[in-house]
């Protein structure tokens, strides 16, 4: 029961972060040189925040390309291009979150009457190939648009360049918390089936010592 509660735990905190990292603004970010400023790009839009996160941050959305830029200094859409990597690393990040999402429910769904050996055991397989797609939305760091992008900025800030932001440390966090929840699983589903076959050594026993008795 114990390991139930701490895949439950994991994989409440994996789809969590799986979430803000598919649907954030920020998946790349670089700090501007000189200026207590980052520019961010994301799966959702492009950003901007001052030296804290929170501070002064404004997102706008990728489907705002054709309306006025509300990010000062920022390219807009159209300036630079979103190649297949950078696709199939937001397909993986959605892929990601809604798996998760199904593993968290069937995990707490786990904890009362429906809840089997076999089931924990298809749960961290399940797990583990959760923690491979989220690992492949890491695909993003292949795509060409970190040098277009990072170009774009430079245009108006000299050695601008992208790097990990605050999204792709969510999808980073997210594998190490899918991994060991896949553990957790396959770990309850191995001592399950130690427990049932230990139940069937012990219903045996009796019958055997019958079977000699009456032998004798």
């Amino acid at each position: 029961m114990c390991h139930r509660f701490v895949t439950i735990l994991f994989s409440f905190v994996g789809t969590i972060l799986a979430g803000v990292a598919a649907f954030s603004c920020e998946f790349l970010a670089g700090n501007v040189p000189g200026r207590s400023m980052t520019f961010g790009i994301g799966f959702l839009g492009v950003s901007r925040w001052g030296s804290k996160l929170l501070k002064d941050y404004t997102c706008r959305p990728h489907f705002l390309h054709h309306f006025v830029d509300i990010i000062d200094d920022v390219p807009g859409f159209q300036k630079y291009e979103f190649d297949s990597y950078w696709y199939a690393a937001y397909a993986f990040a959605v892929i990601s979150f809604v798996l998760g999402f199904f593993a968290f429910v069937f995990s707490v769904c786990s904890i009362f009457k429906y809840g089997s050996s076999k089931g924990d055991s298809c749960l961290g397989g399940f797990l583990l190939f959760i923690t491979l797609c989220q690992g492949l939305s890491l695909l993003v760091f292949s795509s060409n648009v970190i040098d277009l992008y990072s170009v774009a900025v430079s245009e108006n800030h000299a050695g601008f360049k992208l790097g990990v932001g605050p999204g792709a440390g969510m999808a980073i966090a997210a594998i190490i918390f899918w991994f060991f929840a896949a553990i957790s699983a396959c770990t309850t589903g191995r001592k399950g089936d130690d427990r049932d076959a230990s139940r069937e050594i012990d219903a045996e026993e009796p019958l055997l010592a019958n079977d000699e008795a009456e032998a004798a």
